[in-house]
């Protein structure tokens, strides 16, 4: 199981003439996306007033609680993470059907990845030199679950199943309703992904708990730094791709 977490033969082989090494590199990235996601989550829940920068599905329920008077914290700021959310997701979901999955490089993933990582870097620069409240918690909140909704839209594109660096609810009950080969469990690649995904965000979320008694902006630097790198990752593979496509079509046809 563990050569697992070192091999998505299900990424590569969906990519006609990519190579396994693509497949790795498309797993390790998401997976380091999800250990971002998970100190974002920690960093905006116990700094930012009870909000989750990535997860919905929590600021779904903070949001139902806060209206219904039960809530710790205002309904605001879960909301304003939601509307932020839906934003980028819906706009960028607009931008990217308009080009094909088979296309060759991708032509999304490399930009939007550079995008949230700009993103995340002026976030964690307006904290730092603004004070957090009001109208600056309040607009920080919307455009990091913006940006969520991006990174989400990315990680589709990028398509390593079972990681989609925002969420692990499904997951979780994959992992294990299907752990084990037997009896048509799932393959040993499909559980390790999904160990990979779990144990990322978990430790991810750790590490940004232990980064805000530092302060706020130590915990959004680990996305940050993350999504900068994935960015250059993506960019070179995009680069050597589209090179590779280019000789391939000025070779000589021979008849």
């Amino acid at each position: 199981m563990y050569h697992a977490l070192f091999v998505c033969r299900h990424c590569s082989a969906g990519q006609k003439g990519s190579p396994m090494r693509t497949g790795n590199i498309a797993l390790w990235t998401m997976t380091a996306v999800s250990f971002g996601t998970g100190a974002l989550d920690a960093a905006t829940y116990l700094g930012m007033d009870g909000v989750f920068g990535a997860n919905m599905t929590g600021n779904v329920i903070l949001t139902a609680l806060s209206i219904a008077g039960e809530g710790t914290h205002s309904y605001l700021g879960p909301l304003l993470s939601l509307v932020g959310f839906i934003t980028g997701s819906w706009l960028f979901g607009l931008i990217t059907r308009r080009y094909s999955k088979s296309v060759r490089p991708d032509p999304v993933v490399a930009p939007v990845f550079t995008l949230c990582a700009a993103g995340m870097i002026v976030v964690a620069a307006v904290l730092f030199w603004l004070p957090l409240q009001g109208s600056v918690l309040h607009t920080t909140t919307f455009i990091i679950g913006a940006l969520m909704g991006c990174q989400a839209i990315a990680a589709r594109r990028v398509g390593v199943p079972d990681i989609s660096t925002v969420v692990v609810t499904s997951t979780l009950s994959l992992l294990f309703a299907e752990a084990g080969t037997f009896r048509g469990g799932a393959t040993n690649q499909a559980t390790g992904r999904r160990l990979a995904a779990v144990l990322s965000m978990l430790l991810g979320a750790i590490s940004g708990a232990l980064l805000l008694k530092i302060g706020l902006v130590a915990a959004m630097s680990v996305p940050a730094i993350i999504l900068s790198v994935v960015a250059v990752i993506y960019t070179i593979l995009a680069v050597k791709e589209r090179r590779q496509v280019r000789d391939q079509s000025e070779q000589p046809a021979y008849a």
